[in-house]
């Protein structure tokens, strides 16, 4: 689906989930102040105090939430965890578990800097959303017309080599435009793709693990056969990655001075970089993963590429905690502002949030359960498989070391988790954070809310 609006051209205003998802402590509510002291009689005769409520959410399904959290915690699942939730526009309840650093004794909290990989998109895509508005860009610009890269794209005519160990390729019909890297339908490959001889070229010219600048990363990626022809279908992707690079050369601005200037900065986010600045590093959650025998094991520091990084990734690179990406999904959920901030109009953000790509276009893994995509973010929509956990509507994304977000218009839900696991050979992922997140979160829902 395309959204045919004038305001989506250059020069014109902008008015327009999980893809794949020891104890410790946990903050529950605020306690109400103390009673005054009762005299032996009355307190001898007066029923005993309800429990204290928390609106929209059961003290039971919270509790329920936190358990299972410690739970998984305790038992070497993961390190640790963090979440948050909201509720019509106010945070309601932390749940922690666990640590962020295993070594040192220190505990998870929602402060605790994680690395957030791929719940890097939906920032980039508000990023490319906000100079849409602006009229800097259009959702139906050619990319090569900012990177020029990309003018003479090839497209895969088969995902394997032929006799003479080569990709065959053909023309790409039309140009790769702003709308497919939103939308990861721009053909572009991924990591992720251990099957065939197309997805071995696309890790062997890992651009994350490139040298040189964004400049020479683009012309490596530009230079690999897509796996499609632009918008035919859906492939995770690092379309991303080419719109923050997109957005820093439109803007004139690095991505890092453009998402802190427009984004972090008036949403209070003071966690979230692509650099980790010196005053964060004590904390910074320590990645685990599971090794061949079961057990937790710490990522050496030589292996956590995401650290050490020189460059902005759109798709990946962003770290940040429970508490700053709470506020950015609140934005969200308020149609485009928070606390006086006005980020994006209410049209876009009701934009970001259609699925444009469903069943015709979406693998069958993810029509299931009823999984589309809009601008940055999956969304559960009216398709023809079953969601029995989200309600339709809903939208967010999860990322690589185990954390999600989902927003949910129907119930005003705004919920985060974080968790710092690389994935290994045994690592458990049918109970990892985001695994079981959504129905917890769902179940502790007030009935009278």
């Amino acid at each position: 689906m395309r959204i045919n609006l004038p305001q989506l051209r250059k020069g014109a205003s902008l008015g327009a989930l999980s893809l794949l998802l020891a104890l410790g402590a946990c903050d529950g509510p605020a306690a109400s102040p103390a009673p005054e002291p009762a005299t032996e009689a009355a307190s001898q005769s007066a029923p005993a105090p309800a429990p204290l409520q928390t609106p929209g959410f059961t003290q039971a399904g919270l509790a329920q939430l936190d358990s299972r959290l410690a739970e998984l915690a305790s038992a070497g699942q993961r390190a640790g965890y963090v979440a948050v939730l909201a509720r019509n526009g106010e945070v309601m309840h932390t749940a922690s578990a666990g640590y962020a650093d295993l070594e040192a004794d220190r505990p998870m909290t929602a402060d605790t800097v994680v690395r957030i990989a791929s719940m890097t998109k939906p920032v980039t895509a508000v990023a490319a959303l906000m100079l849409i508005e602006d009229g800097v860009i259009a959702l139906d610009d050619p990319v090569s017309e900012y990177v020029p890269a990309f003018a003479n794209v090839r497209v895969a005519t088969s995902v394997q080599r032929d006799e003479s160990y080569e990709i065959p390729t053909t023309d790409a019909e039309r140009p790769i435009t702003v709308e497919d890297l939103l939308t990861h339908t721009s053909g572009l490959g991924y990591l992720f793709d251990y099957q065939s001889n197309l997805g071995a070229l696309y890790i062997g010219n890992d651009i994350y693990a490139a040298e040189g600048d964004m400049d020479s990363r683009m012309e490596t990626l530009a230079g690999l056969p897509l796996y499609f022809q632009p918008g035919s279908a859906w492939f995770y992707s690092y379309a991303s990655d080419v719109l923050g690079h997109l957005v820093a050369v439109a803007s004139g601005e690095s991505l890092e001075d453009f998402t802190q200037a427009r984004i972090f900065q008036p949403l209070g986010m003071d966690d979230t970089t692509f650099f980790l600045r010196d005053d964060q590093r004590d904390r910074l959650a320590a990645v685990y993963t599971h090794g061949e025998d079961g057990q937790l094991t710490r990522v050496p520091s030589a292996e956590d590429a995401v650290s050490v990084a020189a460059f902005e990734a759109g798709g990946a690179g962003l770290f940040s905690t429970a508490n700053d990406y709470i506020r950015f999904g609140q934005m969200l959920a308020n149609g485009g502002a928070l606390d006086g901030a006005r980020l994006l109009s209410a049209e876009t953000v009701a934009a970001m949030r259609t699925a444009h790509v469903q069943a015709d276009r979406m693998p069958d893994r993810m029509d299931s359960v009823d999984l589309g995509y809009g601008y940055g973010v999956g969304v559960i929509y009216d398709g023809p498989g079953a969601h029995p956990v989200r309600a339709q509507g809903d939208f967010g994304w999860s990322g690589y070391f185990d954390t999600e977000f989902f927003v949910s218009p129907a119930t005003g839900i705004v919920a985060v988790i974080m968790s710092q696991e690389q994935p290994g050979p045994t690592t458990p992922d049918t109970i990892g954070a985001r695994a079981v997140f959504d129905e917890l979160v769902y179940d502790a829902i007030s009935s009278e809310s």
